[in-house]
């Protein structure tokens, strides 16, 4: 007689380890789904920075931002993650041979086309105003605005350096008909911060522009809307046509 019990334990072993695997699956699932991703991409984003030289203050902007937010709404501290992405050839001073000089000898934007903003942890969340004595919600409030500070790591010029941004606005507001009458659509983050960096930091030198020479310390400004519509996937009959 043969015995049959291993193989029955195998079975049994098998059936166990599927079990777990699909567990873990829709666990994974879960986790997932308790987070909401917003979007950045809309053409009224802003960044924007200022340096002042001794005749005037150079201010140069672009809407050129994409980037991603996965945060959860019930604790905007838990493991948020955050990119956002700025074309500096886009960059415009209002003065096109200062733009070219910008790009050319100080960006150098064809070697580093990018600076990359990641945001890594939420230190702090306060309201602006509170009348009494409470613990400030860290959850995604419906036309609530909160005062953030966080940390993260700013990639500009080839340099990676790390940043801690004091005071950052966010505001939630959830979808709704008033929302889409205005051709806004999904849920919304308005997020308005300001930040200053130095250039040697990042190994750009000061820029100089005839007699005007720029300021070593510039400030930067960034107000994003960012939606839980994703972005539309060019088609390849609208890839043919911008080529």
């Amino acid at each position: 007689m043969f015995n049959y019990k291993p193989k029955r334990q195998i079975s049994l072993l098998l059936s166990t380890l599927s079990f777990l695997s699909i567990f873990a699956v829709n666990l994974s699932a879960d986790h997932h789904q308790s987070q909401v991703i917003f979007h950045t991409y809309d053409d009224k984003d802003l960044f924007q920075f200022k340096s002042k030289a001794l005749l005037e203050t150079i201010v140069g902007t672009t809407n050129q931002i994409t980037g991603k937010i996965i945060v959860h709404p019930d604790d905007v501290t838990k493991d948020l993650q955050a990119t956002f992405e700025i074309d500096l050839a886009s960059i415009k001073t209002g003065i096109k041979m200062r733009d070219e000089h910008l790009r050319e000898q100080y960006l150098e934007t064809k070697k580093f086309p990018k600076a990359i903003l990641t945001i890594e942890k939420i230190l702090k969340v306060e309201e602006k105003e509170r009348k009494e004595e409470r613990k400030t919600s860290q959850k995604l409030e419906n036309g609530k605005s909160a005062y953030v500070d966080a940390e993260g790591l700013l990639k500009l010029h080839g340099v990676e350096k790390r940043i801690t941004l004091k005071g950052v606005k966010v505001t939630y507001l959830k979808g709704s008909k008033e929302l889409e009458a205005g051709h806004m659509f999904g849920d919304l983050l308005k997020i308005d911060g300001n930040f200053s960096l130095k250039l040697s930091d990042f190994k750009i030198k000061v820029p100089q522009f005839l007699v005007l020479k720029l300021s070593e310390e510039i400030q930067i400004e960034i107000s994003i809307l960012a939606t839980t519509v994703a972005p539309k996937k060019k088609s390849e009959k609208d890839s043919a046509s911008i080529n």
